[in-house]
């Protein structure tokens, strides 16, 4: 595939793909998902932690974040260390989930007190 397409597809630049293609920086987890989705592997495939390309029903930390900070209206994150969020469990995604509900309703209550 062409490198400006896959970008355009991604919707991102092809400058950034070539500095992720080329190591100089990594990409954030929503965006390995996306690229994994794209590719339609698994985000260990991309990382070369597995040699099989995609595997049902297999429980994907990453895109598991992903759908918790999308689902508060986040478009861009940006982790460091994603071997470090890689290594989540479901019980783990599921505490972050918790977590994320917490704040949620206690902004949504100091606002309903300042309006």
């Amino acid at each position: 595939m062409k490198q400006n397409k896959v970008a355009a597809d991604l919707g991102i630049t092809t400058y950034q793909l070539s500095i992720y293609e080329n190591g100089k920086t990594k990409p954030d987890p929503g965006l390995i998902s996306d690229i994994a989705d794209y590719y339609n592997v698994r985000v260990d495939y991309l990382f070369g932690k597995t040699d099989s390309t995609y595997e049902e029903n297999e429980f994907d930390p990453l895109a598991e974040i992903k759908k918790i900070v999308e689902g508060y209206g986040i478009q861009d994150i940006f982790f460091h260390n994603i071997e470090d969020w890689e290594n989540l469990h479901d019980e783990d995604i599921r505490e972050l989930r918790s977590h994320f509900e917490y704040i949620a309703h206690k902004a949504k209550q100091r606002k309903e007190q300042q309006d």
